[in-house]
């Protein structure tokens, strides 16, 4: 169980109650908790993903890990911006997912259940790389502070490090993000204003590919760090109300993360659609990027 999870004899009963999990005694209580967890996570999440997200996408992530809860959690922030997540609970497994798959991204607990598992397969993920035509990044995550643990990983051939500290899960998408670097297609171009204001220039949207190809990289960019969006539209001149969508849900992630979204040369199309899903007392239109940059910088002043 994390260590941070600490409940009562009650506390434990309403919890598997409340999601609902079988309980047998051949099960640890600290498994039980975990998998309630998930479970009651699972209840009140589950509108929270819009079905588009759950689709397979070129970037492929085998994540290594015994905990399942943490697998859980990783897997769904991963699975919301559209990456295809494959899972392995041990060396072995790891190993023969590498070998057959083609996988972009590594992320390896070092504890499996202690470090010397982890270095192993790192060691010998690296050794496949080496001798095969296989590329991928190998990002690992652990709670250790130890730093000479942490050189040692490095030496290793790991690409990235990122301790299990809140917000653990954010760092892993704000890598893949940044490494990934696919800032530019036939429907969309972005830039980053400053560290948390990124604008998106559309050139396409009358599709509902394009439209979840959109929500998928503002999705991005909000869950690695950058939490305001503008949407530069000044490419788009016809609108149908039937892509209406692609507002409603840029505008609840930016909110969820306190962000601020915004619109630049909406068309009247487009300010029509945004009353047909009740948004246009919401999100805010403004004629340029600067003053849309202005007004943002002005609510992140004032919170």
């Amino acid at each position: 169980m994390e260590e941070d999870i600490k409940l009562t004899h009650d506390q434990y009963l309403n919890l598997v109650k409340l999601s609902g999990v079988d309980v047998s005694p051949e099960i640890p209580v600290e498994d039980t908790v975990s998998r309630a967890l998930i479970a009651l996570e699972r209840k009140l999440n589950f509108f929270n993903y819009p079905l588009s997200f759950f689709t397979a996408e070129s970037i492929n992530v085998l994540i290594v890990d015994d905990m399942e809860l943490s697998i859980y959690q990783l897997t769904s922030m991963l699975k919301k911006i559209g990456v295809n997540v494959y899972v392995a609970r041990n060396k072995e497994e790891a190993l023969t997912e590498l070998k057959k798959k083609k996988i972009d991204y590594l992320i390896i607990d070092l504890f499996l259940p202690d470090a010397k598992d982890g270095f192993e397969l790192i060691e010998q993920a690296n050794k496949l790389k080496n001798d095969t035509e296989k590329d991928f990044k190998l990002i690992v995550i652990s709670g250790t502070d130890d730093a000479k643990m942490i050189q040692e990983c490095y030496q290793y051939g790991v690409d990235e490090f990122i301790p299990k500290q809140p917000q653990w899960h954010e760092g892993i998408l704000k890598f893949i993000s940044e490494s990934a670097n696919k800032t530019v297609s036939d429907e969309y171009q972005k830039y980053y204003i400053n560290d948390n204001i990124c604008v998106i220039t559309i050139y396409k949207i009358n599709n509902e590919k394009y439209v979840d190809k959109i929500i998928k990289e503002a999705n991005a960019n909000v869950l690695t760090g950058k939490p305001n969006i503008i949407f530069n539209l000044e490419h788009i001149k016809i609108f149908s109300d039937k892509y209406a969508n692609i507002f409603a849900e840029v505008y609840k992630t930016t909110s969820q993360k306190e962000g601020t979204f915004v619109l630049v040369k909406a068309c009247e199309a487009i300010k029509k659609a945004l009353n047909y899903v009740f948004l246009n007392n919401i999100i805010n239109t403004f004629d340029t990027i600067e003053e849309a940059v202005e007004f943002i910088d002005l609510n992140n002043f004032m919170k």
